[in-house]
């Protein structure tokens, strides 16, 4: 694939929606691929996460404990390691071959420095889905709590 179906491919997709076309170009330019056979794991959970990946091509399943959720082409996986430093809460492996772009967090914190418009768009989303779960854990709190 080219960089610019890459580029393409990221646009539609949460954060980079969000951002100009240029930004996104410069974020797709710094990306290693890397591709993995069926079976091959991608991460494990408790691993330091200083990337988020792009599925580009085939399957993924991420594994906590007992539950799992595959991923397809298209998905970002880790998204919150471009914001902060954090551990891979999942194991990663693929289900297929398949393709992904390591999206490295320094990289995209030092676009969204040369973006600042962006920048104020991307943090007000991430900031609001967090006030969402926040009330989530609090509902499920209180209602524990109930009885």
């Amino acid at each position: 694939m080219s960089l610019e179906t890459d580029v393409r491919r990221m646009a539609g997709t949460r954060p980079f929606d969000m951002l100009p076309r240029e930004a996104v170009q410069l974020i797709a330019f710094s990306c290693d691929k890397r591709a993995l056979k069926a079976g091959e794991t991608l991460f494990s959970a408790g691993d330091p996460a200083d990337c988020a990946y792009f599925v580009l091509m085939g399957g993924l399943t991420l594994s906590v404990d007992e539950a799992e959720r595959r991923v397809e082409h298209g998905a970002l996986i880790g998204e919150t390691a471009l914001m902060a430093d954090v551990r891979r809460r999942a194991t990663a492996k693929a289900n297929e071959d398949c393709e992904v772009l390591r999206v490295p967090g320094v990289v995209f914190r030092r676009v969204l420095s040369e973006f600042p418009r962006a920048a104020v768009k991307v943090r007000a989303a991430a900031a609001a889905r967090t006030r969402e779960f926040v009330g989530q854990l609090v509902a499920k709190r209180e209602k524990l709590f109930e009885g």
